[in-house]
């Protein structure tokens, strides 16, 4: 790639041929030490193979502007300059390069490559990618690359399917995953090493849902946190912890193309509540925080219990017009008694007072019969629970009378909104029928 494209492309090329006298800046040089600066996940070895240089080669300012373009295409490096230093005896070159890598490059994930071992699709790329470490940047030819790579392994073993990749973020994690697509890969058999507390075929009749789905080594790992860990956490396994999935070949034609997959847990131990400790909850004491949170000494400290008493207590807040609080938690473990004391920091916010009550799509002494049925005055402390009261007596009882006094009977549509206004903190509640 010519420099001026380079610069084009937004990157800094500095080319500089220092103490070379202007008429020897047309010959070629002897390459004799090759520098690189400001390396810091790559090693020197990796970026040389990548630059395509060798000691003792001739070189002139095309093939250092060759070379550099093979740097910048890789993806690797965000900014690139080199220098030339000269010495007149042999006509030898010294030439460092100054890089600065890319701020972002991604761990590797191979999804569904179930035919190989990751040390033969590691072989296959470094290949065509000599430097790969497990990482590549999110765009750029290194990542074409790899994909080149494992195409031409599918082929060589003659399995159908296109490789594909993307950058995947989840909540903690990028990662660039580079994914099969149109290969049939069922899920043929389950496996959970290290299951005692719950049972294997429990935790398998729960991961039905995987076995309607091509196997994708994403997908499983997803799945067993979210529909699998509360199983634990509902028992007092509260640092229960699944591991990657594996999966091997199934070789039986009843479940031809399919695999086998294990997914390995690690239990840990089944604790029970010691106690709790409040911080910051100035409005609300611990006589009132303790029954909403709902859990006793020696209680088995079930996490799903836990997670709805924290609900229960935003609500107790809720009640008294705090309808913005802010709980944290951190958990105390004493394994040695198999008990957990959890802390919980509350910024309790600003206290919300009743606003006006807006009905629409109503006439206007439907509007005013609903509005004289609405009980929580104006400029009153807003209890949040309040609304859902009211959704269920009077304004269930309203509804009915609207259908019985319907020409044709049908069914009304209603929603209701809260409108905070954090300034004047107040709570419009609008009334929509629709």
């Amino acid at each position: 790639m010519p420099s001026n494209s380079l610069i084009r492309a937004g990157v800094v090329l500095l080319l500089a041929f220092l103490l070379l006298p202007v008429a020897a800046a047309q010959q070629r040089q002897t390459l004799s030490r090759l520098e690189f600066v400001g390396l810091k996940r790559l090693t020197r070895e990796q970026v040389l193979a990548m630059s395509g240089l060798k000691i003792g080669q001739a070189i002139d300012q095309g093939i250092l502007d060759a070379a550099a373009g093979d740097l910048l295409k890789s993806g690797l490096f965000r900014k690139l300059s080199y220098r030339v230093r000269s010495s007149n005896p042999g006509n030898q070159a010294t030439v460092t390069f100054e890089l600065e890598e890319s701020a972002i490059s991604l761990p590797v994930v191979f999804e569904n490559f179930v035919w190989f071992s990751d040390d033969e699709i590691v072989a296959a790329i470094r290949k065509d990618v000599p430097y790969f470490n497990g990482t590549a940047p999110a765009s750029g030819e290194t990542a074409d690359k790899i994909a080149a790579a494992l195409q031409r392994l599918l082929t060589s073993k003659n399995i159908a399917g296109q490789v594909d990749y993307l950058p995947y973020v989840s909540k903690d994690k990028q990662e660039l995953l580079y994914t099969v697509k149109g290969a049939r890969i069922p899920l043929c058999s389950l496996h959970f090493p290290g299951a005692t507390a719950i049972s294997e075929a429990e935790l398998v009749k729960v991961s039905q849902p995987l076995f309607k789905m091509d196997y994708s080594r994403k997908d499983v790992a997803t799945f067993a946190p979210i529909n699998l860990l509360p199983l634990y956490r509902h028992i007092g396994h509260l640092r229960a912890e699944f591991q990657m999935p594996t999966a091997t070949l199934e070789s039986s034609p009843q479940c031809a193309g399919g695999v086998n997959v294990n997914i390995p847990v690690d239990e840990g131990q089944a604790y029970r509540w010691a106690k709790s400790i409040w911080d910051g909850n100035d409005k609300l004491g611990i006589e009132e925080l303790g029954p909403a949170l709902g859990m006793n000494p020696g209680d088995v400290a079930d996490g799903i219990k836990i997670d709805i008493g924290l609900k229960n207590v935003a609500k107790t807040y809720g009640h008294r017009g705090y309808l913005t609080p802010a709980i944290k938690e951190s958990i105390e473990y004493d394994d040695a008694a198999s008990l957990v004391t959890y802390k919980f920091n509350i910024t309790e916010g600003p206290r919300y007072f009743m606003g006006n009550l807006i009905v629409t799509g109503l006439p206007a002494a439907d509007v005013d019969e609903l509005k004289g049925k609405w009980t929580l005055g104006s400029n009153a402390v807003f209890d949040e629970s309040y609304v859902d009261t009211f959704r269920q007596g009077a304004l269930r009882e309203f509804m009915r009378g609207l259908t019985q006094r319907s020409r044709t009977g049908a069914r009304v549509n209603v929603e209701i909104q809260q409108r905070p206004d954090a300034q004047k903190l107040t709570v419009d509640v609008v009334i929509a029928f629709k």
